[in-house]
């Protein structure tokens, strides 16, 4: 991550050698840095060659992940607990959701490209990223809920939404349950299966493994360092690109921070995510909403299929739906220009 240039002054040691203690830029009173495994203090020398001290998150082989230079990392309390986000930009207020196993660095072109159009909160939702884990048990509405206390907390009376994959899912519930509070909704890569026996069977069926990944969290915890190494693994990080991308990613660094994001994912919420696409919840709360909504699809997703994001779109009424061609789960990550473009168009419509 590049030096902020106006950032608080420079501490000098020797003849070149400059510490600089980065901190997030015009936080308000009430909130505190989140804290994160890059916030060790990188080493400049004059000359331009920059000496990285930063902490590797728990194994050497981790790349750091930048965050644009517009955004700052913060965190918030809510009633629920702590909540931490990125926030950049100017403008309308928009809040933006990762999918299972990301976090808000996910969002980073997007926060850097849509920065001049909205004021954009890119979320950790909680047991992601930063926001720790709660001990409810991360289910669509009870995530919802944790939007909300943010959005309250944040005093965003209305707000946009603009979610991915189980963040879509999210954002879809709190459109259709707190009509009132979203100006406009945008759901990329989501599915909905109205007959889905295997997975309502499921779903009933998940508070023995609730108990059980609940409890061994701290034991989760402690190989996060090694579960960040591993999933980096080029045989991991090959079979996640077949199953999730369809030409690749065009930004590799935002990738590897999504692979390593991975080894702090909530394991309860992917049952939470692979269940959704049948969930009754869902399906009421699409049939609610009221808002503006644009559908992104991929045209090649080998998780949310084209044929359950149109049921998704179908159930919303007046939605539009935007397909894109030769693009995967991801096409934030896939296909940046075209997505940004589609959405930067709805927005502005």
């Amino acid at each position: 991550m590049a030096a902020d240039s106006d950032g608080p002054p420079m501490i000098r040691r020797g003849k070149g050698l400059r510490l600089s203690p980065q901190t997030p830029d015009g936080a308000a009173p009430a909130e505190t840095p989140a804290p994160t495994a890059e916030s060790a203090q990188p080493a400049i020398r004059r000359k331009g060659l920059r000496l990285s001290t930063q902490v590797r998150e728990g194994a050497s082989l981790v790349p750091p992940r930048s965050a644009p230079p517009a955004s700052a990392q913060r965190r918030i309390a809510t009633p629920h607990g702590a909540f931490s986000y990125l926030v950049a930009g100017t403008g309308p207020p928009l809040i933006m959701l990762h999918g299972w196993g990301a976090s808000a660095q996910l969002w980073g072109d997007t926060l850097t490209t849509l920065a001049d159009l909205r004021t954009i909160y890119a979320c950790d939702l909680p047991g992601f990223g930063a926001s720790p884990a709660r001990a409810a048990v991360p289910t669509l509405a009870t995530l919802a809920d944790e939007v909300l206390a943010f959005a309250d907390a944040m005093g965003l009376t209305r707000f946009d939404l603009l979610g991915h994959a189980l963040g879509a899912a999210v954002a879809a519930c709190v459109a259709g349950r707190h009509q009132g509070r979203v100006g406009s909704l945008i759901v990329t890569s989501l599915g909905a299966r109205i007959f889905a026996p295997a997975l309502t069977a499921l779903d009933l069926s998940r508070p023995p493994f609730d108990l059980t990944m609940g409890l061994a969290r701290p034991l989760f915890d402690l190989w996060q360092p090694l579960n960040r190494v591993m999933m980096q693994s080029q045989p991991v990080a090959l079979t996640l690109e077949a199953l999730l991308l369809h030409d690749g990613p065009r930004n590799s660094e935002l990738w590897r921070g999504y692979l390593a994001d991975h080894a702090a994912a909530d394991t309860r919420a992917y049952v939470t995510a692979l269940t959704a696409v049948g969930d009754p919840a869902l399906h009421a709360a699409l049939r609610a909403i009221s808002a503006p909504t644009l559908c992104i699809a991929g045209r090649e997703d080998h998780i949310a299929h084209l044929a359950e994001s149109t049921v998704a779109h179908t159930l919303i009424a007046g939605s539009r739906l935007h397909i894109l061609d030769h693009c995967g789960h991801m096409p934030m990550l896939e296909q940046p220009e075209a997505f940004h473009h589609t959405v930067r168009e709805f927005l502005t419509a």
